[in-house]
C-alpha cells in the first residue's frame, strides 16, 4: 500500500502546535469580547474545540498550554547561526 503523505517531522509537529496555540489564544480573546453574537460565540467555541483536538493529535494526547512552549522551541539548538 502506497502512503501518499509522509509522516510529519518533529519540527513540523512543533511548528503546527505553536501555530495552533497562537490561534487558540486569539480565538479565546475574541470569544471574551462582549460584542460577539451568540452565533459567533458558538462558531468560536466549535473552532476552539477542533483546535484542542488537533493539538492533542500532534502531542499524542499530552495537554500543552502556551506558556509551556516558547518561540525558541522552534529552533534547533544544535544549529548556531552565528558560526555559519
Amino acid at each position: 500500500m502506497n502512503n501518499e503523505h509522509e509522516p510529519l517531522t518533529y519540527f513540523e509537529k512543533l511548528e503546527n502546535v505553536y501555530i495552533l496555540l497562537e490561534t487558540k489564544q486569539m480565538l479565546e480573546a475574541k470569544l471574551k469580547e462582549s460584542q460577539a453574537s451568540i452565533q459567533e460565540k458558538s462558531i468560536l467555541e466549535d473552532d476552539l474545540r477542533k483546535i484542542h483536538e488537533e493539538i492533542l493529535e500532534y502531542t499524542n494526547g499530552y495537554q500543552i498550554e502556551p506558556e509551556q512552549m516558547s518561540v525558541s522551541s522552534l529552533f534547533n539548538p544544535g544549529i548556531d547561526a552565528d558560526n555559519e
